[in-house]
């Protein structure tokens, strides 16, 4: 995919985050989406991945510290209430993603 491709999903997933629209999140993934988090471990398909994004919310006080895209990957690092660091990466593959990693530090 191209770097507008996968920055055209990625924009898709962070308007539906902010919105809290977790249905339309959910549309960014297939049944066979791998997420994988420090926070909880590895969840493989739509349907596994969803309870991550019902119990995050809108993620408020969201601030995007860096962002950087190549190809079909995606690399984002930010901060919001109660975390101090966020990292994840997104692999984009046919509108989709296929791949996302995820580091939470939570906030002391």
């Amino acid at each position: 995919m191209s770097v507008d491709e996968t920055k055209a999903v990625v924009e898709h997933h962070l308007e539906a985050l902010h919105a809290g629209d977790i249905d339309r999140v959910m549309e960014d993934y297939t049944d066979e989406s791998i997420f994988i988090i420090n926070l909880g471990g590895v969840f493989k398909g739509a349907e596994a991945i969803r309870p991550f994004f019902e119990a995050s919310g809108s993620m408020p006080g969201f601030v995007e510290t860096a962002s950087f895209t190549e190809g079909d990957a995606h690399y984002v690092t930010w901060t919001a209430d109660g975390i101090s660091l966020g990292s994840d990466t997104l692999v984009v593959r046919d509108g989709k993603i296929v791949l996302q990693t995820v580091v939470v530090v939570l906030a002391s």
